[in-house]
């Protein structure tokens, strides 16, 4: 009787576990894809993620993977409407998915730039980082999102522990990001120029690190070496333009302007 009892229960224990296992597994897929932060990659990362949503509907890590995935596709890829709003969906799902750091970390990244909620990003950063001061996703994301913000003390300090925390990680070129930028928003060009230099060194591939690496070559006068940079960027993502580039990042104008301003100098187009 007992057996008979616990049958039932037993295969549908085994049955959750065996989706969430697969729903893992496709995470774990889509990962590497994902972290690349690159439009193209998140074409082939989107359908893994989709899936494991199927198997684990409610999948935070899942949900605020595909939150970035329909940011880079926003951002980078036409600033098509139904990409931005997929975004902020999936970013919202995360956040009721649970307490997962990563996630709201992720989650965070999209709702400040994609839904401009800068309040709800920052009030999601310091929850994650209060669940896991060592979250490098968290701690990177919070980074760049304040160094867009103007707050490069606090940016710096961020990405700086996410370095010093796992030195070696590929995630790294972002928060080398957050610092190039804040770095160059205080006026730092010589520090700006290392952490540009080491984020594209780490990640060749994304058009925005080189990007920050031509402003600050601009802003050392090495003219040549930044339109050079400037063409290397345009041929990572012909469609990179100073405006569209805006929608997302243009927060506060005294972060964005000088960064716009250089970029022209180096012959990247306005609009």
């Amino acid at each position: 009787m007992a057996a008979s009892a616990s049958s039932p229960r037993a295969s549908a224990i085994s049955t959750a576990w065996a989706k969430y296992s697969d729903a893992y597994d496709l995470v774990l897929q889509a990962m590497p894809l994902v972290q690349s932060h690159i439009a193209e990659d998140a074409l082939l990362a989107i359908p893994h993620l989709s899936k494991a949503l199927e198997l684990q509907p409610d999948y935070a890590i899942a949900h605020a993977m595909l939150a970035w995935c329909y940011h880079f596709r926003f951002s980078r890829a036409g600033l098509r409407e139904e990409n931005r709003s997929s975004a902020i969906r999936h970013a919202r799902a995360a956040v009721a998915g649970g307490d997962d750091a990563t996630a709201l970390g992720m989650a965070g990244f999209v709702i400040s730039l994609d839904e401009h909620d800068h309040l709800a990003a920052i009030n999601l950063f310091d929850r994650a980082l209060n669940l896991s001061p060592s979250n490098v996703f968290a701690l990177s994301c919070s980074a760049l999102v304040l160094s867009w913000l103007g707050k490069s003390t606090l940016a710096i300090e961020r990405a700086t522990s996410a370095i010093r925390l796992s030195p070696f990680d590929f995630l790294n070129y972002l928060a080398y990001n957050a610092l190039a930028l804040a770095y160059f928003h205080t006026n730092d060009l010589e520090r700006a120029f290392e952490a540009a230099n080491k984020s594209v060194q780490i990640n060749p591939r994304f058009g925005v690190s080189r990007a920050f690496l031509t402003a600050v070559l601009v802003g050392l006068g090495r003219t040549a070496e930044a339109a050079a940079e400037a063409q290397r960027v345009l041929a990572l993502q012909p469609g990179f333009s100073i405006k569209q580039f805006s929608v997302t990042v243009g927060i506060e104008p005294r972060v964005y302007e000088p960064l716009a301003s250089a970029w022209t100098q180096a012959g990247l187009p306005d609009g």
